[in-house]
């Protein structure tokens, strides 16, 4: 029988003896709205930032750790949890085909069982999106003008191209001017920053209409002058 698990930071909830008591709780995110009181005025005044905030995942859990007790083991979970900085990768094996961006800033307050068994609530806090693993495979543009179909959110791409000297590439409404290309180039819409390997190439490109974006529906991608080949990865994400 397949245990169902927790993935953050790169390691298992198996690993430390961890089950999962139910299958946890789902939660869209909720958009973020200012709402302004205008004397003299019936209702809110609206502003929607076009953004949406984080949200948090709990897990109910127990664990039990047959070469440790149950305080010690949740020393290892605590540390493992608390152990990194910043947003990391957030799976579980209820919802498989996606992932998050998430921290876990604690507390851990575990209920001891006669130092044989641990309960607690792990509660992490995500960013908004739901990130498709399919999002995280290179499309081929094999022709200029191609169109590639987003049935989910507004995504932010990573570009990848090829060619040397000048060239022009054409993403939706936005359009990107690249000069001195030497090989290849790198260009992600979420950082706004474009680079090969180490070296940062910000200074080689013009943009027009703002960072690549893969609206929903179809989006035109087009390339000329010296770009040879094209490579996009997504990134599609849902709520």
């Amino acid at each position: 029988m397949v245990r169902d698990a927790i993935f953050f930071a790169g390691k298992s909830s198996l690993e430390f003896g961890i089950c999962i008591e139910k299958c946890p709780s789902f939660a869209a995110a909720a958009r973020n709205v200012e709402k302004i009181q205008v004397p003299g005025r019936n209702g809110d005044l609206l502003i929607d930032t076009g953004t949406y905030a984080n949200t948090a995942q709990a897990y109910e859990i127990w664990f039990k750790n047959p070469s440790k007790n149950a305080t010690r083991a949740a020393r290892d979970i605590a540390l493992w949890l608390l152990g990194s900085q910043g947003y990391v990768r957030l799976e579980d094996s209820y919802d498989p085909d996606i992932y998050r961006m998430a921290i876990f800033a604690g507390p851990i307050d575990v209920q001891n069982w006669m130092l044989v068994r641990g309960r607690a609530t792990l509660e992490f806090e995500c960013k908004p999106q739901r990130f498709l693993k399919s999002g995280e495979h290179a499309l081929e543009i094999t022709q200029s003008g191609q169109k590639l179909q987003n049935q989910w959110m507004p995504a932010l791409p990573l570009i990848r191209l090829k060619g040397t000297g000048e060239g022009r590439l054409l993403v939706g409404g936005s359009t990107i001017e690249i000069t001195g290309m030497s090989g290849s180039i790198t260009i992600d819409s979420d950082t706004q920053n474009a680079y090969d390997g180490t070296m940062n190439l910000n200074n080689n490109i013009t943009v027009t209409g703002g960072f690549p974006v893969l609206a929903r529906g179809e989006t035109a991608v087009a390339f000329s002058g010296g770009i040879t080949a094209v490579e996009v990865i997504p990134r599609w994400w849902t709520l």
